[in-house]
Order: C-alpha cells, then structure tokens, then sequence
C-alpha cells in the first residue's frame, strides 16, 4: 500500500455477553473482514471510526494515536476523518444527489473526482427517493468520498442489494480502489465481495479472527469450507480469456487445461476477468455424457464433503481450483460421494457471472 498508512489494531471491547478481540495491522489497500452476522464486524467498525470506544487497548493510524486506554487517547469521529459507507445509504431525503454529496463540502470540487469515478453526474439533480438502490448506494459512496477521508469504512455496503445490482456495483468498488489513494476496510458475509475487491482477507467468528491471508488461497481451501457455509459461499475465479467469439455469443475463458464458457463480453483475448459461480448453481455427475443443455462438463476430484442439516457441501479440485458445491443429502447418497471420487461438474454458461463491466 504505497504512501499510505499502516493501520494497527489491538483492542478488546465487550458488549454484553460478546467480547470483540482483535490484534492486527492492516497493509494492503483493501483489508477486509468476512463473517456471519453477529461475528463482531460492524463492533469493529465502529470502533476504528470512533462511534464506539474499546475497552482496553491501542488503535494506530500510520503514527498517529487513535485510542489508547493506558494514555487515556480517545480522538473523536471528527477529528480521525474516516469515510463511512453502510448498509444502507442513509440519504437526506429532502436534499437532491448533488446536495447529499456535497452535504458539509463548502468547495465543489472536491467531489467531482468520487461523481466522475461513480458515473452519477446525470443523477445530481435527483432526490433518493427518485433512485434505484444501487443508484443509492453509489451516491453514498460519492458523499464518503467526497469528504475527503483519509481511509474508508465500508460496512456490508452491498447487504441490501439483489445480486443483480451487487454484480454491477462491484466494478465501481474497483475503480474508487484504483483511482483514490486511500485504505479501505470492508466487512461483509459474501466470499464474492472479499475475492473480488481484498488484498489481504480476515476469517472473523465470535469476536475472534480466526485465519488471515491473500483472499483466494485464504477462501478457496477446503479448510474455509465451515464458514462458506455460513456466509453464503460463491466461487471466484479470476481466468484469462482464450477465445472471444461475439457471433456465437460466447466467450471461452481458461480453467486450467479446461475451457469454461460464458456468455459474450467485449474484451481482449489474454484479458483476466473475475467470474463468480454459486454453489448451488453446480451439477454433480459421475459421467461426462450428459444430455444437458449446459455448455460446461469439468472433470474434478471431491477434496472434501461436509454433511449439514439441510444441504451436503462438497469442495471439488478442478485443475488448480477449488470449487464450493452445493447440494441435497439425496443426490449424495444417490451418487454414493465420497472423498477422493472422480465427478463432473456441469455449469450452464448463464450461471457464470461477471463481477465487473
């Protein structure tokens, strides 16, 4: 993270029956923070904002002392200058976009670069109640901006969105991480959002971090299976593009010594593109002669097989990936699975999504 600072966190904080634990330094321009709901996530937030104090502990921007409890240093939410993004955008109902955006701002210019990069200059003289929720969000996501922060908190900012939206959000996510040459903490339940954005990922359950490291080897091991679980697992790949054929509407993108197919997409060939696939979007076959209308047949191995209550799991190596797959006890026992099994995983090419423009 060149020219930016080192975030150190060492704290504890207690509410109620949960306590909050963490020890940590943040390196890379996007850390995120992935667990299910109740994990102590937005507790974490809320203390690097300064919303909420620790108990105990220290929280260090670059050399500038957030909270320390033995020094008794507790810098108000004003002073750190940290951008926050929720859940929901929180709008000024009565206020247009460009008055949202530039809400405390005495000096326009300091927000066009965050309009510019969100692609909202035709929506500034729209109220929010005029917007779509993805629209929304991207005007938060300007007001946070265009405050000039010198890091960004970003609280599950895509939890309200339907997927749809989420997948069109995310290339803009990319372009504040590219253009903007700030930190960013992000915290979220979806694998997608974490392999899609992070640099650097942290697993966090019950007020404890649990694994940290860079995002695909950290996400895509067996071992991240229990917690896929939890959170509603996509898979994530990031392929280069080895054929793309716009009068057959299909795009062929390298898995290994495997093609995957995908609908049509305008770029190069030898571009890499993040693709996302749910795992209940995957069929589980013994043969490779299927009479589906499916255009993707892989070959595979079952590394890992995790019977719940309600569904089977199973994590699949395909060439060097590993697939999260989802599905009922009765096709397992139908199939007989077992780890170590050869098996076929079939993908409609409409199942594969694009996680940006």
């Amino acid at each position: 993270m060149a020219d930016s600072p080192k975030i150190r966190l060492d704290f504890r904080k207690s509410l109620g029956s949960f306590t909050l634990e963490v020890d940590c330094t943040l390196e890379t321009k996007v850390s995120a923070f992935l667990g299910v709901s109740g994990s102590g996530k937005s507790t974490l937030l809320n203390c690097v904002s300064g919303t909420l104090a620790p108990d105990e502990g220290e929280i260090v921007f670059g050399d500038e002392i957030l909270y320390a409890s033995t020094a008794k240093i507790n810098l108000p939410p004003e002073k750190r200058r940290f951008g926050y993004v929720f859940q929901e955008g929180y709008l000024f109902p009565h206020l247009t976009v460009a008055q949202n955006i530039r809400y405390g701002q005495p000096d326009r210019r300091k927000s066009s670069d965050a309009i510019d990069v969100l692609e909202i200059s035709e929506l500034l003289q729209r109220y929010p109640k005029e917007l779509s929720g993805g629209q929304r969000q991207r005007v938060a996501i300007a007001r946070a901006l265009a405050m000039e922060p010198r890091m960004l908190l970003m609280d599950e900012p895509l939890a309200a969105l339907d997927s749809g939206l989420k997948d069109r959000i995310i290339p803009y996510l990319h372009h504040i991480k590219e253009a903007f040459e700030i930190p960013i903490l992000y915290v979220t339940h979806t694998f997608s959002e974490v392999m899609a954005l992070a640099d650097e990922a942290f697993l966090i359950a019950d007020g404890k971090i649990m694994a940290r490291g860079e995002p695909h080897g950290l996400l895509t091991a067996p071992s991240a299976m229990p917690i896929a679980q939890l959170t509603g697992v996509e898979n994530v790949l990031f392929l280069p593009v080895t054929v793309s054929d716009k009068p057959r509407s299909l795009t062929s993108l390298e898995m290994g010594d495997q093609p995957l197919m995908i609908p049509y997409i305008d770029v190069e060939v030898g571009e890499v593109v993040p693709v996302a696939i749910r795992a209940q979007d995957i069929i589980i076959s013994l043969e490779p002669n299927v009479s589906l209308s499916a255009r993707n047949v892989l070959p595979g191995k079952i590394q890992c097989l995790d019977v719940k209550n309600e569904r089977t799991w199973l994590s699949i190596l395909v060439g060097r990936h590993h697939l999260a797959v989802k599905i009922t006890h009765e096709a397992r026992r139908q199939l007989q699975l077992r780890e170590g099994l050869k098996v076929y995983c079939i993908i409609k090419a409409s199942a594969i999504n694009l996680l940006r423009d």
